[in-house]
């Protein structure tokens, strides 16, 4: 028998309203590496968003490579890209750190042709045993712009090309597939539409426009997919399919939610058992709405948690934020605010906390100078990677800069 362990959405460097997140991303980040000591498998894989910035601190580099040494030291571990994650950064990673360094580490930077990185091939229970992984990292929808199209890439556009790529790799796995040796697997950070995001994923990256459908993900023993936050089966596939979800609640938007990895065990030829192990590390997130006496009479729950609490029946006071904190002093008081009443002359309506995205805003702006459909959704897209592109180039000098140069190169000699 054959076991996977899936990870995903780490997002190291995520804040919490400039509180650091450090202690909790290093206590589920050891719980991740005892269960993987635990159980034992024959192949880690996390699937994409390892950073929460595309530029990620040097701790948060060594946070993640100290634990993906760990991981590679039970089984080979391969690590997608996600939207968070610089393909630069994966492709530095992978050439001090992967198979030619002799480590079982596998970073994916970038989509690869099938037999050019696309299928990575593992041995397990000793050799009697063979897993096929397909892999995909984040595919940004400005891969599949053509110059020649006036609105960039269409809905249509997207989503054949997503299916001809995820045929390609299928049709790789199933080349010199034996039945009764090889297990397929499918890993991807995808959107795949009619999943629940968890309102802390990028909104620009989750349009239902440009989701995969459940009908078009390869045919495999088990599909592990990054992306969504909340972990969930995906629906309307045939085999199972699973987001393993972010290790940590990440916002306010998934307080309350379990966080979990998830171990797959498979044989060929028959059903795989998936069992989601849930994970306990790192403080929770709570919400809470009512009086002061009501929070008073519920403190004790709210000890070691991020708090956001909303106070109703009371007037306004500029000391309101010291009264709760005094009332809950071992939580870490992340907003409090007194309640709202709704005004028909009201300018501002939301939680300044909740100020929307960049490319929401974007979207935003556009609708109301009477732009929309695919042509803004183009235009916020590649806005979106603009916004997270990484410069690998030196920039131009500046004119000034040249002409100084010039001037250093020619040195101007009086005449004897």
């Amino acid at each position: 028998m054959s076991r996977l362990l899936h990870t995903s959405d780490w997002h190291l460097g995520r804040t919490l309203d400039r509180h650091s997140r450090e202690e909790d991303f290093d206590a589920v980040l050891a719980e991740i590496v005892g269960i993987a000591r635990e159980s034992q498998p024959d192949l880690i894989v996390h699937s994409g968003d390892l950073f929460d910035s595309s530029r990620p601190a040097s701790r948060d580099l060594m946070r993640a490579m100290r634990t993906l040494d760990e991981l590679a030291a039970v089984a080979p571990t391969v690590v997608l890209a996600g939207n968070h994650d610089s393909p630069a950064y994966f492709e530095f990673l992978g050439y001090v750190s992967g198979p030619s360094r002799g480590r079982g580490l596998f970073f994916v930077d970038q989509l690869r042709p099938p037999h050019d990185g696309g299928v990575l091939t593992f041995d397990a229970c000793g050799g009697e045993q063979r897993i096929r992984l397909a892999v995909m990292p984040f595919v940004h929808p400005n891969r599949f712009w053509q110059h020649s199209s006036v609105f960039g890439t269409t809905y249509a556009d997207y989503a054949e090309a997503m299916r001809g790529l995820q045929a390609e790799l299928m049709a790789a796995l199933r080349e010199g597939h034996d039945p009764g040796r090889d297990i397929l697997l499918f890993a991807a950070h995808v959107f795949v539409a009619g999943a629940r995001p968890s309102r802390s994923e990028r909104s620009v990256d989750l349009n239902e426009a440009y989701a995969t459908a459940p009908a078009d993900l390869p045919a495999v023993s088990y599909a592990a997919l990054g992306h969504i936050h909340a972990p969930q089966p995906v629906g309307g596939v045939p085999f199972p399919a699973r987001y393993a979800g972010s290790p940590l609640q990440l916002d306010f938007g998934e307080a309350g939610e379990s966080k979990s990895v998830v171990i797959v065990d498979a044989e060929p030829g028959r059903p795989v058992r998936v069992m989601p192990r849930r994970l306990s590390s790192g403080r929770q997130l709570a919400h809470f709405t009512g009086t002061l006496d009501e929070l008073r009479a519920m403190a004790p729950q709210f000890d070691g948690t991020f708090l956001k609490a909303v106070i109703t029946g009371e007037e306004p006071d500029p000391l309101l934020g010291r009264t709760v904190a005094e009332i809950v002093p071992h939580a870490i008081l992340v907003n409090a605010a007194p309640a709202r009443e709704a005004h028909p002359g009201a300018v501002l309506d939301a939680d300044p906390a909740d100020e929307p995205e960049l490319p929401d805003a974007l979207r935003a702006y556009l609708a109301g100078r009477g732009m929309s459909g695919s042509a803004a959704e183009a235009t916020v897209a590649a806005f979106a990677h603009l916004l997270t592109e990484i410069d690998d180039e030196t920039p131009p000098p500046a004119p000034a800069e040249e002409m100084l140069q010039a001037a250093l190169e020619h040195t101007w000699t009086e005449a004897s």
